[in-house]
């Protein structure tokens, strides 16, 4: 007499457990994906319920549980599918929501983009660029706030930042730093002096060009300039300033008889030789500050011992603390520190990283693709 099952029926009825259980952890891994679901709350209870009979009867290795309870969770597990089948605006507003939200959040804390509308920048910025900025760099802060959450590092000396204009704060304004807090601030005769020193520079080209676009009328203009290459704070950048400028250098440097005063070039230094001492301090005139932040911005200027050189230091600006100074590239054309005060470093934005886009004259070659990629510096 024979005991058990022929060979082939054993053989025969161990693949058919085995794809009972593939099918039913196959039919469990459905059934956690569609526990989000919206469904009645009869069917999310079925579909727990019969979940757990087959998970229990899996565990168990009871395969006539198994056997029975699969045909009930493969019934509602197919009813689901279907329903979340029906709705395909449902995978579409998820996936434009979590798009959002993650765009939200980088540029809340990580990178925002920015565009530059005027020419104070030029050449290192071009009006029409739109560049993305580091947010992160500087510390996070809570959105929508001043407040940081923790600091990585402080702003340092030839860094290009985006920050609130502290006039104007719902506007945003790009410029260089060339100042810290307790540091001071020289321009004579067109020399920028840090703590004394003259921020080296040199000529590259006495004539150059570029063009404007007044933010009012957004008319385009060709000016004219003169080109220089200066180093500071570990950066090489190039400034623009008047076309008059390498004339009067050689000038003063050939002694014919050139007085600071008689040429004027006063007018473009800092801090103002010709003003009362209460208007050489830069400040916000009309502008949205608190007396608070007016007192905190204030700074002072030292007088200095008159030089023997007519564009010899005379009189220096001292950066308050929790300030920087900023200064366009463009010297000859930006409405900067030197007019409106230093920067709080609670405006602050972040650092210019890159143009991910140019936008120039339509009239002329309208996307400047030599520009995209380019690093900011």
């Amino acid at each position: 007499m024979a005991f058990g099952h022929p060979l082939g029926a054993t053989s025969s009825a161990g693949r058919w457990d085995r794809r009972v259980l593939q099918e039913a952890r196959a039919l469990l891994r459905d059934a956690r994906s569609l526990r989000g679901a919206k469904a009645s709350s009869e069917d999310a209870r079925a579909l727990k319920e019969r979940s757990e009979a087959v998970q229990q009867a899996v565990r168990a290795k009871d395969k006539a549980a198994v056997r029975a309870a699969l045909p009930g969770l493969d019934a509602i597990v197919d009813k689901l599918s279907a329903e979340v089948k029906r709705s395909p605006w449902r995978e579409y507003v998820e996936s434009i929501g979590i798009a959002i939200l993650i765009a939200l959040l980088l540029r809340a804390f990580v990178v925002e983009a920015f565009k530059i509308p005027s020419a104070s920048m030029i050449p290192t910025m071009q009006i029409g660029d739109f560049i993305f900025v580091n947010k992160f760099l500087y510390g996070v802060r809570v959105p929508f706030s001043d407040d940081k959450i923790f600091d990585v590092r402080a702003p340092q000396r030839g860094e290009v930042i985006v920050f609130k204009n502290p006039c104007t704060p719902e506007r945003d304004f790009i410029k260089r730093i060339v100042a810290l807090q307790g540091d001071t601030v020289e321009v004579r005769c067109n020399v920028l002096y840090v703590n004394g020193k003259p921020v080296p520079e040199e000529l590259v080209d006495a004539t150059c060009s570029y063009w404007n676009q007044d933010e009012a009328t957004k008319r385009w203009e060709l000016l004219s300039c003169s080109h220089y290459r200066e180093t500071w704070g570990g950066y090489s950048y190039s400034t623009h300033h008047s076309a008059t400028r390498p004339g009067e250098d050689a000038e003063r440097k050939g002694g014919t008889g050139w007085t600071y005063e008689a040429e004027g070039s006063y007018m473009n230094d800092f801090p103002k030789l010709h003003r009362p001492s209460d208007e050489q301090v830069p400040q916000c005139i009309g502008g949205k500050q608190t007396p608070a932040e007016r007192a905190a911005a204030k700074g002072k200027v030292v007088v200095t011992t008159p030089p023997a050189d007519p564009c010899g230091q005379r009189l220096h600006y001292v950066v308050p603390n929790g300030h920087v100074f900023m200064m366009g590239d463009n010297r000859f054309n930006s409405n900067d520190s030197r007019e409106w005060g230093p920067v709080p470093l609670a405006n602050i934005k972040g650092k210019a990283m890159f143009i991910w886009l140019s936008l120039g004259k339509p009239e002329k070659t309208w996307i400047r693709f030599q520009r995209v990629g380019n690093f900011v510096h």
